[in-house]
């Protein structure tokens, strides 16, 4: 066997050394330009590094995640394939793959990408996610449930997740398990359009945990006030949750809340309670005064319509912005 001559040696590790730099540039720089949004600036560099190393497929990942970003989805999937083939085992170019296919809506390639990722990491979370949305879209819902609930085993507070759960079982016509998977999504994600949404869906099927309202102008999810059982005592979860009402007003001196309570058959236990939900919202925030909260109280059950539904509703607190 012939011994490498010191200099050949030395070539040998800079080549090595060179085309970890190499590598090492793109996982680092390719997340950057990302995160900075510097998606024509990141094409740039990144194609100059492609051209002295056409083996980089790092760079190659990232030049085709640039122009998806730019929604350039046909300029971005050849990078991605070029990518895939050069790193066959890497399920992330695979699934960023089925992304461009759905930039193109061409949902049959989109589907094949993302189980051929799953074929290389059975716990990919988003091809789990996304494949599990290409049967919502298709009405598949049993194998829409199935992806939801492995993504929820490795990824338990997914929120895309937990939501898109409750409308497969909608789909399957499980009513029970999807009210318990809506109440589930709105416990870890109480706030924004979805849990505007999940509240809606819960109301129509004729569960009123939550309640969509506007508070000062705000669109708000608040879950309902609820009392202890025989009594007019608010239980400690609606102290807890009543007390993001009070830093609304803390915030904005100028708004008005009109609490109005209803108890079917029970007008002096409408009326405990409104005041009770005013002491509440009161306690520990002395710079909200008592005249900001008005009350009403009506020993009869909330009328109330949604989307063309109506509902009757035995046990109620709503808040009314009241406005000058």
């Amino acid at each position: 066997m012939k011994r490498v001559s010191v200099l050949g040696a030395a070539l040998l590790l800079l080549l090595l050394v060179g085309g970890c730099v190499s590598s090492m540039y793109s996982q680092v720089m390719g997340p950057y330009y990302l995160k900075q949004q510097e998606y024509s600036e990141g094409i740039e560099a990144f194609t100059t590094r492609l051209k002295e190393n056409p083996q980089d497929h790092v760079a190659a990942f990232y030049i085709g995640r640039y122009h998806l970003a730019l929604n350039k989805p046909d300029k971005a999937l050849p990078y991605l394939q070029k990518a895939a083939a050069m790193a066959p085992d890497n399920a992330d170019y695979r699934f960023w793959i089925g992304v461009a296919h759905w930039a193109k809506l061409d949902f049959a390639e989109e589907r094949k990408a993302y189980k051929a990722a799953l074929k290389l990491d059975p716990d990919h979370i988003s091809a789990n996610l996304y494949l599990g949305h290409g049967y919502v879209d298709e009405g598949q819902w049993a194998k829409a449930l199935a992806r939801y609930d492995k993504v929820i085993e490795l990824d338990p507070y997914n929120p895309e997740a937990l939501y898109n759960r409750s409308v497969a079982l909608e789909g399957l016509g499980k009513k029970a398990e999807e009210i318990a998977a809506l109440k589930k999504f709105l416990e870890y994600y109480p706030d924004g359009s979805l849990a505007m949404r999940a509240a809606t869906r819960l109301n129509l099927l004729g569960d009123f945990t939550y309640r969509n309202a506007i508070i000062g102008k705000r669109n708000v999810t608040i879950k309902s006030v609820v009392f202890k059982p025989g009594t007019d005592e608010l239980v400690y979860e609606s102290k807890e949750s009543l007390q993001v009402v009070s830093a609304m007003m803390e915030v904005n001196d100028k708004l008005a809340l009109h609490i109005v309570a209803y108890k079917d058959g029970d007008v002096a236990a409408a009326k405990a309670r409104a005041h009770n939900v005013r002491n509440a919202l009161l306690a520990g925030h002395p710079g909200i005064s008592p005249s900001r909260l008005p009350l009403s109280w009506f020993g009869s059950a909330e009328p109330y319509e949604l989307e063309g539904k109506s509902f009757s509703i035995k046990d109620s607190v709503q808040f009314i912005t009241v406005t000058k």
